[in-house]
C-alpha cells in the first residue's frame, strides 16, 4: 500500500475508504447537471457496439482527405452502418447525404464536416479570433481556469515549426489567455537524438522567446511544456532545465508534464525536483509538474515493433495506475511541493479524490491544481472544483481550416471513451449503475495494493557500448535473429555513437583495404 506522512491520523486503507466515499458524494452531486448535448451524443454513439470504428472512420477517411470525391466516396461506404443511437434525422441525413455524396460530393462533403464539427465542438475550440473571443468569455467562470494547446500535426519542415511557435505566441499575447502548453516537436522539425546536445540547444533557442515573452508579462502568463512519446522525454527534461536556467528567467515559474506509463517518468520527477529546489535554494522560482497517465499507447506499440524495441510503456493499466500514485505519493510532502507545484490530471474520480485526500492530510492542498480536459464529464468536472477550489482545463483550439490537424487528438479521446479499461468509458453510468461503479471502485484499491518503494527501471535498457565483438563469438546462433536497431533516445546509445564519431579523424580501418586495391 502507498505510504502517508508519519504524522498522519489516516491509515493509506482508511484515505482508499475515504476517497471512494467522496465519489458517491461527487456523483450525487453531479446528478443534477444537465449534461452538454453534443457530449451526450457522442457518448452514446461510442456506446454502440458499431459506434467507434464508425466515428473514426467518419473523421479519418471523410474529414482527412483533400479531394472531396474520395471523401464523399467514403461517406457513402459509412452511411450502410450508422450508429442507432443517432437521432433519426441525423440518421436519415447521413443515409441521403452518404446517397449522392459520390455524384455531387462539393455540397455534401463540407455539410457532413460541419456536423461532425459539431459533435466534437465541446472538445476543441475554433482558433479564429472572434469565435475564439466568444468561447474563452464563455468558458471563464468562478474557479475555472483554461490551457490552451494549438493542435497540428507532426512538424516536417521549418516553415511550419515557425508557424506553430507563432501561433502559440499569439495565443500566449491575448489579454484573456494566461496559460498555454507546447511541445519541443512542435517548434523545430526533424529532432535527431543523436545529435542530442545539438538539438537541445536548437529548441532553446527557439523556444527562448516565448518564455522571456511570458516573463515581461505585466500579468502573469504560465507556459507548460508538454510531452508525447518516449523518445521526447530526455530532450525534453532537458530543454526545460536549460530554458529557465538561463538568468534572465530565474523568476519564472514555468511547467513540464511527467507521463506515468512510462516506468521512466518517477525517476525524471525524482530528478527535476532536485533540479527544482537547488533552483529554488539559490532564489529562483519553483516549477509545476503535471502527472498524466498518457495518451501515445497506439504510438508506443508502432515504434517498439517496427524498430524491434521492447515497450516503452508499462504492460498493463494496473500498473500504469500504480505507478501515477507513487508519483504522487513521493510528490505530495512538503519538502518537495516547496519547490514543485502538482498538477493531478485525468478523469477519474477515484484517483482525484485520493490525491486531494492526501493532499490535505499532508497540507499541501494550496500546492495541488486539479486539471480535466475540455469538455468531458462536465458534472463531474463541476462537482470537483467546488470541493477543491479550482479546476485548470486542457483546452485544444485549431484552426477552421486545419481541422484535420485535430484528427489524432480526437482519436485518442474517441478511444479512451470507448474502452472498457478506461475509466471514461463508464463515465456516463457511474452514478446509475453499481456494476460499473464497483468496477471502478475495485481497480482503484488494485492500483493501490501493487505499489512499492522500489523505483521502477526503464523497459530500454539497451547499451551499444556492451557489444560482443564478432570474433569472441565462438558459437553461430540457433536460428535468426534479427538485430534490434539502435534507440537513440538512450544515453547509453548516445554516448556509444559520440564515441564512434571521436575516433573519425584518426582511424586507420580500411587502410590496407585501399592500399591493397591500388
Amino acid at each position: 500500500m502507498l505510504s502517508t506522512a508519519a504524522d498522519s491520523p489516516a491509515s493509506p486503507d482508511a484515505l482508499a475508504a475515504e476517497a471512494v466515499a467522496t465519489v458517491r458524494r461527487w456523483l450525487a452531486e453531479s446528478a443534477d447537471v444537465v449534461p452538454d448535448r453534443s457530449a451526450e451524443r457522442l457518448a452514446g454513439v461510442l456506446r454502440d457496439p458499431r459506434g467507434l470504428d464508425f466515428t473514426i472512420g467518419f473523421v479519418d477517411r471523410v474529414v482527412r482527405p483533400e479531394d472531396l470525391r474520395v471523401a464523399g466516396r467514403n461517406l457513402e461506404k459509412l452511411s450502410r452502418a450508422i450508429p442507432a443511437f443517432l437521432p433519426w434525422y441525423m440518421r436519415v441525413a447521413i443515409q441521403l447525404g452518404g446517397g449522392f455524396a459520390p455524384l455531387i460530393p462539393w455540397p455534401i462533403v463540407p455539410i457532413a464536416r460541419r456536423v461532425l464539427r459539431g459533435m466534437v465542438s465541446h472538445l476543441i475550440l475554433d482558433a479564429s479570433s472572434r469565435q475564439l473571443d466568444h468561447s474563452l468569455r464563455a468558458l471563464r467562470r468562478s474557479g475555472i481556469r483554461l490551457n490552451l494547446n494549438l493542435l497540428g500535426e507532426a512538424v516536417l519542415g521549418d516553415d511550419e515549426a515557425d508557424r506553430r511557435l507563432a501561433g502559440t505566441r499569439e495565443l500566449l499575447e491575448r489579454d484573456d489567455v494566461d496559460y498555454v502548453s507546447i511541445k519541443v516537436s512542435s517548434v523545430s522539425s526533424q529532432l535527431s537524438m543523436w545529435s542530442f546536445d545539438e538539438t537541445v540547444a536548437q529548441v532553446v533557442r527557439r523556444l527562448t522567446p516565448l518564455y522571456e515573452l511570458a516573463a515581461a508579462s505585466v500579468t502573469t502568463k504560465f507556459i507548460n511544456l508538454d510531452m508525447e512519446e518516449f523518445r521526447d522525454l530526455d530532450l525534453t527534461v532537458e530543454v526545460f532545465r536549460r530554458i529557465l536556467e538561463q538568468p534572465k528567467l530565474k523568476d519564472l515559474e514555468a511547467g513540464i508534464v511527467i507521463q506515468a506509463y512510462l516506468p521512466d517518468s518517477f525517476r525524471a520527477m525524482q530528478g527535476l525536483t532536485a533540479w527544482a529546489s537547488q533552483r529554488r535554494a539559490q532564489g529562483g522560482a519553483g516549477i509545476k509538474v503535471r502527472v498524466v497517465k498518457g495518451a501515445n499507447l497506439a504510438m508506443e506499440r508502432v515504434d517498439a515493433t517496427v524498430h524491434g524495441w521492447p515497450l516503452a510503456t508499462w504492460g498493463t493499466k494496473r500498473d500504469t495506475d500504480t505507478n501515477y500514485k507513487r508519483i504522487l505519493d513521493w510528490s505530495l510532502l512538503p519538502a518537495r511541493t516547496d519547490a514543485v507545484r502538482i498538477g493531478v490530471a485525468g478523469h477519474n474520480l477515484f484517483d482525484i479524490a485520493w490525491a486531494w485526500l492526501l493532499a490535505k492530510q499532508r497540507s499541501v492542498e494550496t500546492r495541488v491544481e486539479f486539471e480535466m480536459l475540455l469538455g468531458m464529464a462536465t458534472g463531474q468536472a463541476d462537482a470537483v472544483r467546488r470541493d477543491v477550489g479550482g479546476l485548470l482545463l486542457y483546452t485544444p483550439v485549431v484552426h477552421r481550416g486545419e481541422f484535420d490537424s485535430a484528427i489524432s487528438y480526437l482519436i485518442r479521446r474517441l478511444e479512451e471513451n470507448a474502452s472498457s479499461e478506461n475509466f471514461m468509458s463508464g463515465v456516463f453510468e457511474l452514478a446509475t449503475d453499481a456494476g460499473i461503479f464497483d468496477r471502478e471502485a475495485q481497480r482503484f484499491l488494485a492500483s493501490l495494493e501493487g505499489h512499492s518503494d522500489v523505483v521502477p527501471v526503464s523497459h530500454r535498457v539497451q547499451d551499444r557500448r556492451l557489444l560482443v565483438p564478432i570474433a569472441a563469438v565462438d558459437t553461430a546462433p540457433r536460428a535468426f535473429a534479427n538485430e534490434p536497431d539502435t534507440d537513440p533516445s538512450i544515453a547509453a546509445n548516445r554516448e556509444w555513437g559520440r564515441q564512434i564519431l571521436s575516433r573519425v579523424a584518426t582511424s586507420t580501418l580500411g587502410d590496407n583495404v585501399v592500399v591493397a586495391a591500388r
